[in-house]
């Protein structure tokens, strides 16, 4: 959270701790071993969906995606027209509109939804993919994809983003605390918290069997970033081509 005068990169945010701004970032998440981050997009608009789209793009250079896996707050028709179009799998959380509600979809079982969406400049964007409901704590839930599969598995593949929370927590608990204004040495802190993050996460992989102590780990530190192909490498530690599933935060 942001408390002060409006500087760079403060953006909107729910209220915490007295204040209603913060510095806003979006961060995409592999799920395959060694899990970890593999990118950071900073937010200056709060524009979540297009600053997605773009770092997919920029993550497809790089790396075959598998599937993404995104909460409701990136459900916007244009970002799930560019998935589809793309031919990336996706999972979300669909928002429960009144059209939605009348459409009666029968609970555990995919259902083919399609709809011309219009926006205010005239626009059509034509969507077609699957929807499941479930029932939930709190009623009735929906979830979106362009994939056909047993409802319990879309729930349960779904469910896996849930394990982005422990993984941000984590990285706070790490994250170089600062009161600069600047956006930049905010940004690069923030960036250096994740690196932390992702090395640790390659410690415990390799060393899950056994019990580290503390010399241990930065003894592995040292002769992982020693014995590293820094051109194999991109600048989230993360090993180039190989498949991931993102999940985004």
């Amino acid at each position: 959270m942001f408390h002060g005068k409006d500087a760079l990169g403060i953006v909107g945010t729910k209220p915490k701790d007295g204040s209603h701004r913060a510095f806003k970032y979006l961060c995409a998440f592999s799920d395959y071993d060694p899990k970890g981050i593999v990118a950071i997009a900073e937010l200056f608009d709060g524009s979540v969906t297009e600053t997605t789209q773009e770092l997919i793009e920029e993550l497809r250079k790089d790396y075959p995606i598998d599937i993404v896996i995104v909460d409701g707050e990136f459900y916007k028709a244009e970002f799930i027209k560019y998935l589809i179009d793309a031919k990336i799998n996706f999972v979300t959380r669909r928002t429960d509109t009144g059209n939605i509600r009348e459409l009666h979809i029968p609970y555990n079982k995919p259902y083919l939804y399609a709809k011309d969406v219009e926006r205010k400049d005239g626009r059509i964007i034509h969507l077609k993919y699957w929807l499941y409901r479930y029932k939930g704590k709190d009623g009735d839930f929906y979830l979106a994809s362009n994939m056909c599969k047993n409802a319990r598995d879309m729930r349960k593949l779904y469910k896996t983003r849930w394990h982005i929370e422990t993984g941000f927590r984590e990285v706070n608990r790490v994250k170089i605390k600062t009161t600069t204004r600047d956006f930049l040495v905010r940004l690069f802190f923030y960036i250096v918290s994740c690196i932390i993050y992702n090395l640790w996460q390659k410690i415990r992989f390799r060393y899950s069997m056994f019990t580290v102590r503390f010399v241990e780990i930065i003894a592995a530190v040292k002769e992982y970033i020693q014995t590293s192909l820094f051109d194999a490498f991109d600048i989230m530690m993360n090993r180039r081509l190989r498949h991931i599933r993102l999940r985004f935060w």
